[in-house]
C-alpha cells in the first residue's frame, strides 16, 4: 500500500527549495523532500544523479534511450527524464521521439 503525504509551503520556502534542488542534483522538490525525510532510504534519486551524469559525458550529437544509461531502469525515472529534458532542467538534449516500442529516444546536443 502507498500512502500520500502532503504540507504547504510559502513562496518563500518553494524558492529555497527549488535552489537546493538544483544545487543538490534532485529531480524534483517531492523527491528531495523524501529523501530527507526518509534520510535516503526508498528513494531513485541516486539513480536520477547516476543518469544526468552519464548524459553529460556522452558527445554531442549522441542518441540514446534511458536504458542505454541505466540497466533495468524503473518507470519513474524515465518520467523523469522526460519531464527535466522538456522544462529544461536537464540541459542541451532534445526529445526526439517514442521509437514505436514505448522508449523514448533523445539526443545530446
Amino acid at each position: 500500500m502507498g500512502y500520500r503525504v502532503q504540507f504547504t509551503i510559502t513562496d518563500e520556502e518553494k524558492s529555497q527549495l527549488e535552489a537546493e534542488v538544483q544545487a543538490e542534483g534532485f529531480p524534483n522538490i517531492a523527491e528531495l523532500c523524501k529523501v530527507r525525510a526518509l534520510q535516503g532510504k526508498a528513494s531513485y534519486a541516486q539513480l536520477y544523479k547516476t543518469m544526468v551524469e552519464k548524459i553529460k559525458k556522452l558527445p554531442s550529437g549522441s542518441t540514446f534511450f534511458l536504458r542505454d544509461l541505466i540497466d533495468t531502469p524503473p518507470a519513474l525515472l524515465g518520467r523523469w527524464l522526460f519531464d527535466n529534458v522538456a522544462n529544461g532542467t536537464i540541459p542541451n538534449v532534445e526529445h526526439l521521439d517514442n521509437n514505436g516500442s514505448d522508449a523514448e529516444q533523445y539526443k545530446k546536443k
